[in-house]
Parts: structure tokens; C-alpha cells; sequence
């Protein structure tokens, strides 16, 4: 019995005289809408080609179909994802870490990708530039790691279906060369060469290091510190705040880094002595003026610490050269070396860290006499 024939398929020819089949079909009510839904296609080359494309048509169903036309007519290209994307982001973060973002889209994404469809971005494309990109840049996976999160973010919003990051492979290392020391910490007899180096040079640096060396604060909370946060009656520093920059590039004072970034500290008796020398030096006493600060008394910008430990490199040639970052990791280091009681979690109470896993995978409570072998350890270094 010959196979009978779909009226909903049509054939018609080409003005070269070529045959080519299309159809228009029902496939289903909109579910949304209501309306219903009748897709037509055309351009074919067989009856058999045609029939097969509006079988699969009737089997993904009304939803699918309009959802696909959807995308298509709502069709974003890499910039317009981003313009979303960045109006939700900029509420959740820092205004430094906006800044840096939006650098980073800048410099290395938007000239490359901005103009591509996201629905159509090629893992070859972003294979090549993530390799080209690792040869100039040592942080180039952070440009990449953006780009994989605005497609991630227009998968959410169903303005592409694939992620073509499933097949890319994020190259291990960069060519390029850091500037940063190797080893951005000191040893102990380093430690004090540096601070006796610079104690009758310029003593606000003195101070300030003395702090970054004896508490292990990050540069920007040290910076936020107000005679306020100095209680030398219980030889205790409060970190409540930290400096750091807003959306537009100007200086602010906010929030810790982290909710664990707050947090008492114990004085040693060095750094106690250096902050009670030092608030008899300068004119800014009163209880909210900062102790670290500008001619005017002002706070100063988060890059300040760099300028000034620049200052010192080329006043004492001798010294090894860390970053002001480094100040923390040496505390870190020397309270280890020094001391075997010290545990992973007593150098996270005092450096503030969110997770103890800075230092190894697990969280305890830390108890008075943890915080008593910190104070006693520190004590003992003598820095």
C-alpha cells in the first residue's frame, strides 16, 4: 500500500528550476499565551528531509519551539550581558573590586568579545585568547574567569543554552615573569633590621610597619585605625575598618573584608611602647584623628603603604624587598616557626581570615589560652 502523503508539505521550485520542499504545521497551544502555535519551514531538498524536521518540530513540543524564538529574537551580544550583569554585580562588592572589574572588561574583554553574539562565542575563539592572553599577563585568569561568568549569567537569563567553557582548558601558567619577591616574607633578624632601619628615618613608618608586623592587619586596616581603636589602658587595638577606594576611584572608609575581619587584638609590649612614642610625636591626638595619615591629618589613599615602602627601599639599599602584604604573611610564618603551640586556627583570629583554610582545612573554637599563646608568642619574637 503506497504511503500517504502529508498535505501540511509542499514542494516548489527555485527559478533555477530546482525543487525544494517546506511545511506548516500545529504543534501545540503556547502556554503562556494561549495562542497556538504553528511554525513553517521551507528550503528542503527532499520530501524526506522536510518530514523529519516537522516530526521533530511536533516532538520538542510548543514550549521548546517558543522558547528558542524567544532567544532568538532576544538575542544579546557580549557587551549587552555585561551592562546587565555589571548593574547587579556593582551592589555586591567593593567599590575596589568594581573598579578592577570593570578594568579588566576594558583592557582585555571588551575589544575582543564585546561585539560577539553570547550564544555563539566559540571555545577556539576563547581557547586562543586565554593562551595568547596567559603569554603577556600574569593574571589572565581573571579575564577569563569574567568572560566564563557573564556566559554563565546569560545561561541563567536564557539568552544562550550551551556554556562553551565545558570544552575549554584553562592554560596552568603564565609565561610572563612576576616583579613580586618569591619569598614576600621576612625572617626575624630581617624583620628587625628593617624596623631599626627606618625608626629614626621617618618614625609614622616606623609605627605604621611596627603595627603590620606586630598585629599581621592587612595595609588598608592599619590605615583605618583612629586613636579610638588604641586602647592602651588594656594594650588592645580594635580592627573594625579598613580603607579602600569606591566605584568612581575616590578613597573611603568601609566594612572589614569579611565579617571575621573584626576583631580584637593584643598589643605587645614593643608595639605598645613604639604607639605610645609615636602619638607623642605627632599633632593629630584627638580620639577620631587617624594614627597613619596625610600632612593634613586626612586618611590616606590604599597604595600609600607602597609609596612609602618605595620610600624606604631606596633610603636603606640593604634591605630585602617585600611588599607591604608580606608584613603579614612574615607574622604568620615567624609564629609558626617560633612556636609549636601555635595552631592553624589562633593565626586565623588573628589575621581575620574568613576561612581557616589559609592555613589548613579545619575550624575550632579558639579559646582565652590560644588567645594568650598568640599575645605570649609575639612577646617572645621581640620584633
Amino acid at each position: 500500500m503506497p504511503r500517504r502523503k502529508d498535505n501540511e508539505i509542499y514542494k516548489y521550485k527555485l527559478k533555477s528550476g530546482k525543487v525544494k520542499y517546506g511545511f506548516k504545521t500545529y504543534i501545540g497551544t503556547d502556554p503562556e499565551t494561549g495562542k497556538a502555535v504553528k511554525p513553517s519551514r521551507q528550503g528542503f531538498d527532499s520530501y524526506k528531509e522536510a518530514e523529519a524536521a516537522k516530526t521533530k518540530l511536533k516532538s520538542e513540543g510548543p514550549s521548546k519551539f517558543t522558547h528558542k524564538q524567544k532567544m532568538k529574537a532576544d538575542r544579546k551580544t557580549v557587551q549587552q550581558v555585561y551592562d546587565r550583569w555589571l548593574k547587579v554585580y556593582e551592589a555586591d562588592v567593593r567599590g575596589s573590586t568594581y573598579i578592577n572589574t570593570t578594568n579588566l572588561w576594558k583592557r582585555n574583554l571588551q575589544k575582543e568579545f564585546g561585539d560577539n553574539y553570547i550564544d555563539s562565542l566559540n571555545v577556539d575563539h576563547i581557547q586562543r585568547f586565554a593562551t595568547e592572553l596567559a603569554e603577556n599577563q600574569l593574571t589572565y585568569f581573571l579575564s577569563v574567569n569574567l568572560l566564563h561568568r557573564l556566559v554563565r549569567y546569560a545561561m541563567m537569563r536564557d539568552w544562550c543554552s550551551k556554556d562553551p567553557f565545558d570544552k575549554f582548558i584553562m592554560p596552568k601558567k603564565s609565561k610572563k615573569k612576576s616583579k613580586r619577591p618569591k619569598k614576600n616574607y621576612y625572617e626575624l633578624d630581617e624583620l628587625k633590621a628593617f624596623l631599626n632601619s627606618i625608626k629614626h628615618y621617618n618614625y609614622m613608618y616606623y609605627a605604621y610597619f611596627m603595627t603590620l608586623g606586630n598585629l599581621g592587619t592587612r595595609p588598608s586596616e592599619a590605615l583605618a585605625l583612629q586613636w579610638k581603636d588604641i586602647d592602651f589602658d588594656n594594650k588592645l587595638v580594635y580592627i573594625t575598618k579598613t580603607v579602600s577606594t569606591d566605584k568612581d576611584g575616590k578613597k573611603t572608609i568601609g566594612p572589614t573584608k569579611t565579617p571575621q575581619s573584626v576583631r580584637t587584638l593584643k598589643m605587645s609590649n614593643n608595639l605598645f611602647q613604639a604607639l605610645q612614642d609615636y602619638k607623642k610625636q605627632t599633632v593629630f591626638t584627638k580620639q577620631d584623628d587617624f594614627l597613619f595619615h596625610k600632612r593634613d591629618g586626612d586618611f590616606c589613599y590604599p597604595q600609600a603603604p607602597d609609596d612609602w615602602i618605595y620610600v624606604i627601599y631606596n633610603h636603606d639599599k640593604t634591605l630585602r624587598r617585600i611588599t607591604p602584604h608580606g608584613f603579614r604573611h612574615t607574622l604568620a610564618t615567624l609564629l609558626y616557626q617560633g612556636d609549636s603551640r601555635i595552631k592553624p586556627q589562633d593565626v586565623q583570629l588573628l589575621l581575620g581570615h574568613s576561612k581557616v583554610t589559609t592555613a589548613l582545612n579545619i575550624y575550632t573554637h579558639v579559646t582565652n589560652e590560644s588567645k594568650k599563646t598568640i599575645e605570649d608568642s609575639i612577646n617572645n619574637l621581640d620584633i
